[in-house]
Formats: C-alpha cells, structure tokens, sequence
C-alpha cells in the first residue's frame, strides 16, 4: 500500500521488485521504491483496506502526521513506512518518472552494466540509476541519460540486438514530446561518452567512477566539485518545495591512480538526504568535456569504514561558496520592474490595483485550465499600454503558474526555468530575465492568483505559458496586442 500513481515496475537482477511513483499529495518527488511484503511507500490513500484481514500492510491512515516534516524522520517514529531508495528531483531529472527496466545479459547500452534505466513521461527522457545497499538498505544515485523523445515515455524494453526500444503516449497526460503516442528505438554508437558512470557512499563523501579516465592536471582541484543537501516535505498537501537545502563542503578530491575515479571529501553528511553532486568544468584525459555534469545521491546510510587521511590545503583568500550563489528571489517583486509610458512603477508580480487606477483595469481577463495541460484561453487580446486585470484560476489537479513573454521568447523563458534547478520552486520557476513581463506564482490545484499589469506599447503577439517543469512546451497561449 502506499501507491500514489505507479508508472512502472521492474525487477533488479537479483530479482528485487522497484516501483516508480509521481510527485503529488503526500509525493514531494518522483522516486523509486524497493518494495517488500508488507511495505507502506508513503500515501495513505490505500489505508482505507489495511484493515481487512488479509492486509500484509497493518498501518492506518490515523497512523500518519501531516507534520511536513522529512519523509525518513517520519518513518523513524512510525514504523512500516518505507523510504524511497532513490529520489529523482522534481523538474530537475524529471516530473513522472515512468517505466523501469534493469540492464539485462540481452542488453547492449554502453558502459552501465547493472544499473536501471528509469523513463519519465512528461519531460519525455529516459534516466538511469546505479543502486548499492548500505546497512541492508538500498540507496543510490540518478543521471541524466537521453532526452528528446517524440512522446511521453511509458513502457521499455530490450531488443534481440541490444538496443533499447521504447513506447510512448501522451494520451491524457501530456509531455514535452508532442506525439499523441509513439515507438523509438535507441542504440548505442560504440563511442564512450565521458559521464559518471557510478556513485558510491564513503564513510567521508563519495566515490566517483568515471566512463573514461580524467584529466589529472584538474580534476584533483576540490573548487572543481560542490555539493548541495536538501530533501522534500511529507505532507497532504500536492508536491512539495526543496527544503532544509544546505551547502557541504568538498575537502579534498583523492583520484585513483588510472584517473577513473575521484574520492571526493565531503563535510556535513546528512542521512535521510538527497546529495547534488555537480561537477564544473571537469574533463576527461582526452579533452572531451562531461556530457552531463550532475548527479543526486540519496544517502539512507552513512556507511561504516576507515575515513581517508589527507594533507588539508591552505584556505582559500575568498568564498567559492558565496561566489557562486544565486540571488535571492522570495519576495513577489525581486524580478526587475517594468514601466508604463506614465512613469509609474509596476512589478511584474502585482497583486494590489495600483493606487493610481483611480478607475480600475482597462480590461479584466479571466484564464483557467483544461485537462491536458492546457489553458482555457489560448488567445486573447488587449489594446497597447492598456491596464489589465488578470485573474489565474488552477482548476486543474496539477500545479500551474501564468507567465506573460516578449514576442519570441516563450520556449526561451520555458528552458531558463527548466535550469534554474534547485532554486526553482523557490523562485515559482520564473527566471530573472527581460523576457519575462508579468507573472502568477506557482498555484496549487483549486487556487487563483489575481495580478495587474500594464500592456506592452507596441502591438504584437506576447506569448504566454506555464513555465512548471515539463509543461512550456504544450501548456501555452497568446496574448495580442493590438492599436
């Protein structure tokens, strides 16, 4: 029990049985599960037949706070909760993770023999996942793989020649690949891309091992590696922002001596956390750069074992840290403020009439949702410099916000969400750019936000859309403005 909305199921080689779940009520994440008889995975909708007799699963729904407080805190209180094994970051690796299939004797996929190859349907990509058991429990880390399919990745499985062929729809439920459904094939080249092929947890940090051997001259510098620890809340309510986040320190980098691994010194450990592992800059020995330069560890355990002895480096004369933080942006009007021809002062999140409309909004708009990730209203039409009152109803069961663009610059604004990474819920996925003109924040289902804006002075057409993960690419409208 404890099933919100499984998309796929697969088994290890060892024969142990994974779920994948999507984000929602009770969901802060996408995540893989390892399920044994008798497991609770975390949504109390299925507790409502813990009581019939033959129920494997004894808890009720009675049993679960709604404190919000970190899932593997909860878990330690009551007991026959079980915790994921690996989290997949919301809008990061994906937003439902999908199908899972384990990297069998028939499979020929380059350098990743026994991992799992994890799909996502609406962002359309297909990840993997390198799994190990610390203190009898599994953990792990997740990579990017490929994306760019043609639809939403369902279902997987191995051809007769090794390649991998995949199923996709996205009936219902839309993704980033605009096929209402679809059959791909990928195979590999042959050619070793330079990735983290695997994460390990040390009693100290990690162990990197490398597709190919690194290129020494750098990949020794610490400043070169920075990790991030955060975790979701375990709550009622839909989805759930990145809380608790905090930097730990990196060390000291020790690399083997063939340059295909980096045992990374990490301080400030938390178990129970997701660990960013982003890598800046590395190469391999022969020049080729990381295909993709992050990976998130989940650290159930801190395993036991000798800590390594290495010679500290002097401190630094400045914070790399601090160098590399990005600006806050909590308030409703920290993105740059637009100006009518009036002079007057307006943020692109305004939530109160502004006191000069003495005679309100010029116009008033209404915009809801459809099912299918889709506004209500995919065109509308304002006159030039024009005041607009606009009210965004989410009436859908999936998080949406409003964002309002420059001419052209929709899908731009839409990938410069996508990257703002872990600080995106905080900033209500809304990136710091010109591009963007006026914006809601991120509204649960069954809320609204009302803002006030004033229209662009030069007609044309201003792209709107919802800038959540995953949805730029189909949840979108246009605003003309007119003489």
């Amino acid at each position: 029990a404890g099933m919100r909305s499984p998309a796929g199921m697969g088994l290890t080689l060892d024969g142990d049985l994974f779920y994948s779940d999507n984000q929602g009520d009770w969901v802060g994440s996408g995540r893989i599960t390892f399920v044994e008889k008798g497991d609770f995975t975390g949504n109390p909708g299925g507790l409502g037949w813990s009581k019939l007799p033959e129920s494997p699963v004894k808890l009720k729904q009675s049993d679960i706070p709604n404190s919000g407080r970190p899932m593997f805190e909860v878990a330690k209180e009551v007991p026959g909760i079980k915790t994921p094994a690996v989290w997949f970051p919301h809008g990061i690796m994906g937003t439902s993770t999908s199908d899972i299939l384990a990297y069998s004797a028939q499979a020929n996929m380059g350098p990743y023999k026994g991992q799992l190859f994890v799909g996502d349907h609406s962002q359309s990509k297909v990840m993997r996942a390198c799994l190990e058991k610390v203190k009898g429990v599994y953990q792990g880390a997740c990579f990017p793989f490929r994306e760019g399919f043609s639809s939403g990745v369902f279902r997987m499985d191995w051809g007769a020649d090794g390649s991998l062929f995949v199923g996709m729809t996205s009936r219902g439920w839309d993704a980033t690949g605009r096929e209402l459904y679809g059959l791909q094939n990928l195979s590999w080249t042959g050619k070793p891309p330079f990735e983290m092929k695997t994460i390990t947890a040390k009693p100290d940090g990690f162990e990197i091992e490398f597709t190919q051997p690194v290129d020494k001259s750098i990949a020794a510098n610490k400043d070169l590696y920075r990790v991030t620890s955060f975790i979701y809340k375990y709550h009622k309510a839909y989805g759930s922002p990145v809380i608790n986040d905090k930097s730990c320190l990196v060390q000291a980098v020790v690399l083997s001596g063939d340059g295909m691994r980096a045992r990374i010194i990490v301080d400030s450990l938390r178990e129970g956390y997701i660990h960013e592992i982003k890598l800046a800059k590395l190469v391999a020995a022969s020049k080729l750069p990381l295909l993709h330069d992050v990976a998130y560890y989940t650290l159930n355990n801190i395993p036991d074992g000798e800590k390594l002895v290495y010679k500290k480096s002097k401190p630094a004369m400045h914070d790399h840290s601090m160098a590399m933080k990005e600006p806050s942006n909590k308030s409703s009007t920290t993105l740059k403020e637009s100006k009518n021809t009036s002079k007057e002062t307006i943020s692109k999140r305004q939530l109160k009439r502004p006191a000069t409309w003495t005679i309100g909004a010029e116009k008033k708009l209404v915009i809801g949702t459809k099912p299918g990730l889709k506004f209500d209203l995919q065109e509308i039409t304002v006159k030039a410099g024009s005041k607009v009152k606009l009210t965004f109803s989410n009436t859908d069961d999936m998080q949406h916000n409003f964002v309002l663009t420059a001419p052209g610059k929709g899908d731009i604004v839409g990938k410069m969400a996508l990257d703002l990474g872990l600080k995106g819920p905080e900033k209500n996925y809304v990136p710091e750019t010109p591009f963007v003109l006026a914006y809601t924040k991120i509204l649960q289902p069954s809320s609204g936000e009302t803002i006030y804006f004033i229209a662009p002075q030069k007609p044309g057409n201003y792209p709107y859309v919802c800038t959540y993960p995953g949805h730029y690419t189909v949840m979108r409208g246009m605003m003309k403005v007119t003489n």
